[in-house]
């Protein structure tokens, strides 16, 4: 007998990762109407601002979601960390400006290539970035380095005024318990956390926290890359 609550010809039974896409599809829908017509008014710029950043972080999440299900396939090449970094900085400096943060970038010369997907190093820094910005008290300077460190190449993000102490990580830089929230009490931050280890753990690296010059903050490190080209 057919289940009167079920309409003919639809199939009701969708997984959760299907569901999960279909949400985000619709959040963006509105954010993007709402991105759309602050950018008419220079008034409404914070507005837009914040906008464009839930919709990034709605992407952001998505895209983990398609990693975590084999739904893509990871495309790997030599990259130059600094310059992805340089560009990621670039686009976040407005809504940094927004929070009342300085940002400086430092990438020291002669840096080698990573192996990695470009797509979700931007994803990854931009979500670092958004968990660092969620944790910090302004005014204050928001400073990317990108140096060597032994073998490894690593990117950190640090501050001048942030309180690391609610932040959780393991031993081993991932959260401590499938179901421990990363940062108590900050559900934004937690969930940029959130979305960055997962991001970063798809390939085979993770997050750290990190002191360095007299700034607090997270980093994430990578093997230097054996291929020659650039992207």
């Amino acid at each position: 007998m057919r289940d009167q609550h079920t309409p003919t010809g639809v199939d009701s039974r969708f997984n959760e990762g299907e569901l999960v896409f279909m949400l985000g599809e619709e959040l963006k829908k509105p954010l993007t109407v709402i991105k759309a017509l602050s950018e008419t008014d220079s008034s409404q710029r914070s507005i837009a601002l914040h906008a464009q950043k839930a919709l990034r972080t709605i992407d952001n999440v998505l895209l983990t979601r398609q990693i975590n299900e084999n739904q893509i396939q990871l495309d790997l090449t030599a990259v130059h960390v600094g310059s992805v970094l340089a560009n990621v900085s670039e686009q976040l400096t407005p809504l940094s400006i927004e929070h009342g943060c300085e940002t400086e970038v430092y990438i020291q010369s002669n840096i080698s290539s990573v192996t990695a997907d470009r797509a979700i190093l931007v994803s990854g820094f931009e979500s670092i970035w958004h968990t660092m910005i969620g944790l910090t008290n302004r005014p204050s300077t928001l400073r990317w380095s990108v140096y060597r460190s032994g073998k490894v190449i690593r990117v950190a993000l640090t501050n001048n005024s942030v309180d690391l102490s609610k932040v959780t990580l393991g031993d081993s830089g991932s959260v401590a318990g499938s179901s421990t929230q990363p940062i108590s009490g900050l559900a934004g931050p937690a969930t940029d956390l959130s979305i960055a280890q997962q991001l970063f753990r798809s390939l085979n690296t993770q997050i750290t926290k990190v002191h360095r010059e007299g700034m607090s903050g997270l980093a994430v490190s990578f093997e230097p890359s054996t291929q020659l080209s650039l992207v």
